[in-house]
């Protein structure tokens, strides 16, 4: 690795890890360390980074090139070597200059929303009540997080259900109580051969065959697939299947046709405000220098903490229950995209790239896994999710949701000494000889940093600013570490030999699979999976 910055990074991470634990408390330029940007604010103030160390950070950016990169990205040029694509999830946000494979997204997205539309008039041939919308991974994640948080702001005369697992109970979860008269189906799925994809596929359109008949059937099909012939074949109208194009990655195409289901469920003015969100950011994200420049100070701090500080994951912590799935999605958004070891840049990798990212709804985490984060001995950076506009109407609830997300960032920083602990004891009432056996237990040792981001308002244009905040982020983070996160080889590899082993199941075939593998294949066959 020939990064001369990185060097004065670690530099800095050795001072950092020798300052006091807690020391962020006490800091004299708390304001510098809020960073604000369409619609919501990021304040890292109790995060262990200063300005020094964000100085350093600064110039390993620049040797990177990261300015230029975005650059490259909001021009559409080649981003993802590997595959020899640009990355164009931001262009159907409708921000940045007009260019010619732009126009075609957004030539595809009219022809979605034109389909939305006559959904929601009855244009196709019936009422639409539900969606039953089928798809994995990105063509999953992304629409469920932005169906429950945007849930609220349609006018609740369709419901959407999502079927993702191989598993026949999830399916039959997702069409419990729907009458498939008025549900319309559809799948999404770039190849259309994704073996969950196209099990579930399977199932719905005989679900919907055993109901109305093949022929009524058919018009309760649509698709999203760079496959329209496999789509045809399995039921879907020509006319119904939008495409999905190659530059858009599955992680990063909820605002794409893969949208479909929200654009229906949710109408086109709630859609296309979610779209306008993202491209504020996009413009912030674009035009804003890198000491300015939200995304990149988040990547930059990210790098800090998780390669340098060697912190090994980050919690995410949605205070906002309609953002319950944003963990679920940023474990893949983040995961996948920057998981990897193959470097992308001549300078080479800095570090072990990526963070493990978990999470849940805040308050729930109170009661299970908090008590580690706590006083636990595995370190996490902390990352709270929470709006102004908490509660949903409710000002007691919304007060509580968000002195439990204050008090948690404090608490996680602050610690509490024995001493402090054996105090309150006595003053409570406990004897002497009990608190002193007692106050070690409550221990908090403190120093434990986080991140808040705010939103301004669990908004369709604050969800959008927010996902496209974490694209950037990621892409940033990526640039930083020297690799590519646009390509994802690692799940390919898993897809082929999952494939192979199937057929070993059904076929019998010998000499499939490591000797581990072989067993396993004899002893489900045992059991009735084979031809």
């Amino acid at each position: 690795m020939t990064l001369a910055g990185w060097g004065a990074v670690e530099a800095q991470a050795a001072r950092i890890r020798a300052l006091p634990p807690g020391w962020q408390a006490r800091r004299a330029d708390l304001t510098n360390f809020i960073w604000r940007a369409p619609h919501l604010e990021a304040d890292v103030s109790r995060q262990p980074i200063d300005a020094e160390a964000m100085g350093a950070l600064l110039e390993l950016a620049n040797e990177r090139g990261l300015a230029s990169r975005f650059k490259a990205l909001f021009s559409a040029e080649i981003v993802n070597a590997s595959e020899g694509r640009p990355a164009l999830h931001w262009a159907l946000r409708g921000g940045g200059e007009p260019f010619a494979r732009a126009n075609g997204l957004m030539d595809q997205a009219r022809k979605a929303m034109a389909f939305a539309r006559s959904a929601r008039a009855g244009g196709l041939g019936f009422t639409v009540r539900s969606i039953l919308h089928v798809g994995i991974g990105g063509s999953d994640l992304g629409p469920r997080l932005v169906w429950d948080a945007l849930r609220d702001y349609h006018d609740r005369s369709i419901d959407v259900r999502f079927c993702a697992n191989v598993d026949p109970d999830d399916f039959a979860e997702a069409t419990a109580g729907l009458d498939p008269a008025t549900t319309l189906v559809i799948v999404v799925s770039k190849s259309f051969l994704t073996p969950e994809t196209a099990a579930n596929a399977a199932l719905a359109r005989a679900w919907l065959i055993s109901h109305l008949g093949e022929a009524g059937a058919s018009h309760h099909l649509a698709a999203v697939s760079s496959a329209p012939k496999l789509a045809m074949a399995w039921g879907a109208a020509e006319e119904r299947i939008f495409p999905m194009d190659e530059a858009v990655g599955g992680r990063y195409s909820v605002w794409s046709s893969v949208g479909l289901s929200l654009m229906i469920a949710l109408g086109e003015a709630v859609w296309e405000r979610f779209l306008s969100g993202g491209a504020e950011m996009d413009a912030h994200v674009r035009d804003a220098p890198l000491s300015e420049n939200i995304a990149a100070r988040l990547a930059m701090m990210d790098v800090f903490l998780h390669t340098a500080l060697q912190i090994p994951s980050r919690t995410v912590l949605a205070y906002v229950h309609r953002l319950r799935r944003l963990p679920d999605f940023l474990q893949q958004l983040e995961m996948e995209s920057n998981g990897k070891s193959a470097a992308d840049d001549a300078l080479g990798l800095v570090g072990p790239t990526a963070p493990v990212v978990w999470g849940s709804v805040g308050t729930l985490g109170q009661h299970s896994f908090h008590q580690l984060l706590h006083q636990g001995m595995r370190e996490s950076a902390i990352e709270f999710v929470a709006a102004l506009d908490a509660g949903a109407g409710d000002r007691g609830r919304g007060r509580a949701l968000l002195s439990n997300a204050f008090a948690q960032a404090e608490a996680l920083l602050a610690g509490r000494s024995s001493g402090i602990a054996e105090a309150r004891l006595l003053a409570s009432g406990m004897d002497a000889a009990r608190a002193s056996r007692q106050a070690p237990h409550m221990h908090m040792p403190g120093g434990r940093g986080s991140s808040l981001i705010l939103l301004d308002q669990t908004s369709p244009e604050a969800l959008g600013a927010l996902l496209a905040l974490y694209e950037h982020r990621t892409f940033a983070a990526g640039v930083l570490w020297g690799i590519n996160p646009f390509d994802q080889w690692g799940v390919e590899h898993g897809k082929v030999l999952a494939s192979e082993l199937e057929t070993a199941i059904r076929t019998g075939v010998e000499d499939a699979g490591d000797a581990a593998s072989r067993r396993l294949v004899g002893l489900v066959r045992r059991h009735g999976f084979g031809d």
